[in-house]
């Protein structure tokens, strides 16, 4: 993606981009092995983070099926978690497409 496209046309000022995060220490075991990379738009990266809690969520659902108590309620309350995240950050991403 070019700096061009980060700027937002009915404004005319750079859009929102994104800062550095880094993950996977295993529980700070060892340096983090990945990272966000400062600098993505942030639309193209809530893009990802909406596919991720939606992947997540399949998942959880998953194992919510096969699961009994104690499991299940924890499941329960991930899935209510995911719920609440992703209909979150698919509102801010309509809000960011719609203006």
């Amino acid at each position: 993606m070019n700096q061009e496209s980060l700027v937002s046309p009915a404004i005319g000022k750079p859009r929102p981009v994104t800062g550095c995060s880094q993950f996977g220490t295993c529980n700070h075991a060892h340096d983090p092995m990945l990272s966000v990379h400062a600098g993505v738009d942030s639309e193209d990266a809530l893009v990802c983070a909406v596919a991720a809690l939606k992947a997540a969520y399949e998942t959880n659902a998953a194992a919510l099926e096969r699961a009994d108590e104690p499991l299940r309620s924890l499941l329960t309350a991930t899935e209510n978690s995911l719920e609440k995240g992703l209909a979150l950050a698919e509102a801010v991403l309509e809000g960011l497409e719609h203006g």
